[in-house]
């Protein structure tokens, strides 16, 4: 059994059942006992941080919520769903002292999650992810490059066409030809140089900041800078960062982000890939904690 599992860790299931002449379920039943018996179970003692978020692993919507050692990358809870309960049953493992100890809880700003934070953990603070924030903000000046190319002539529109990586990408990632084309792009609509010249002051807080009071500040002049634009999508946005400044410059005291556990979830996605789907989550749990453990 511990020769299949080993095999198992490497190379996929059919790989493993030709290999030893058993069946592929076999397989993953000697690889689920070998790890439920020598995995330790997560380490609940002295958190300081989480990262929670969901995954798909199945067609039709069939979600899982994620929990993550921020520091650490081990994989400490899987629950079928994405609502509050799939959240409440890791909090329901851990005793008052285990509770007190966390100080941040990275999310990307999901509602279900949020409450349950508040709920359980009312002294931590809350996260909003930077990559998620950028995220929400190219979406933002996506949506204004795609309403100028309609408004466009047909000329500007092949200028517009094909520009979505200038506008969205950092000035330092693009080719001296992308830099000429983005000068076009801004030359030749003003609602789309506002827009870039907002995102960009955006990404410019994350990298030249260095505390939540400075940030605070700097974020205070952009959303009005932002507010002031009358670009319906950037307005939106910056609205829903003045509902929650806390979220926003928590990042500047605890520095953490969605990276370690948005690698995770490539990680699973590549194993249900491999294994061309899954239908046991207590297995799926245990070979991805198995892989966090290696990774730490």
């Amino acid at each position: 059994m511990r020769c299949v599992s080993s095999w198992a860790a490497a190379c996929p299931t059919s790989t493993v059942a030709a290999r030893f002449a058993i069946s592929e379920s076999t397989v993953r039943r000697y690889d689920q006992e070998v790890l439920q018996h020598d995995l330790p179970e997560p380490c609940l003692d002295g958190i300081e941080a989480l990262l929670v978020d969901e995954k798909a692993v199945r067609k039709g919507h069939g979600y899982v919520t994620v929990v993550i050692n921020a520091l650490t990358g081990e994989l400490l809870h899987m629950d079928d769903g994405k609502k509050k309960e799939s959240l409440l049953s890791f909090f329901a493992k851990l005793s008052i002292e285990q509770k007190a100890s966390i100080r941040a809880v990275g999310i990307d700003r999901n509602g279900a999650y949020r409450a349950v934070i508040d709920q359980q953990l009312p002294h931590a603070e809350v996260v909003h992810d930077r990559f998620h924030l950028m995220m929400n903000l190219n979406a933002a000046l996506d949506e204004i490059r795609r309403a100028e190319w309609h408004k466009a002539s047909k000329e500007d529109k092949r200028v517009i066409k094909g520009s979505r990586f200038l506008v969205l990408a950092g000035r330092e990632n693009l080719s001296r030809d992308g830099e000429q084309r983005l000068e076009k792009l801004v030359e030749l609509n003003s609602q789309l140089t506002r827009a870039y010249l907002l995102k960009e002051d955006f990404r410019g807080i994350y990298q030249t900041t260095h505390t939540p009071e400075q940030a605070q500040s700097r974020l205070n002049d952009w959303c009005t800078a932002a507010l002031t634009s009358a670009l319906q999508p950037i307005c939106r946005f910056a609205k829903g960062l003045l509902r929650d400044v806390k979220g926003f410059t928590a990042y500047f005291k605890h520095r953490i982000t969605s990276g370690p556990i948005e690698a995770f979830n490539n990680q699973m996605a590549r194993f249900i890939h491999r294994s061309c789907g899954i239908t046991n989550l207590d297995y799926l749990f245990l070979k991805m904690r198995a892989q966090s453990l290696q990774q730490n």
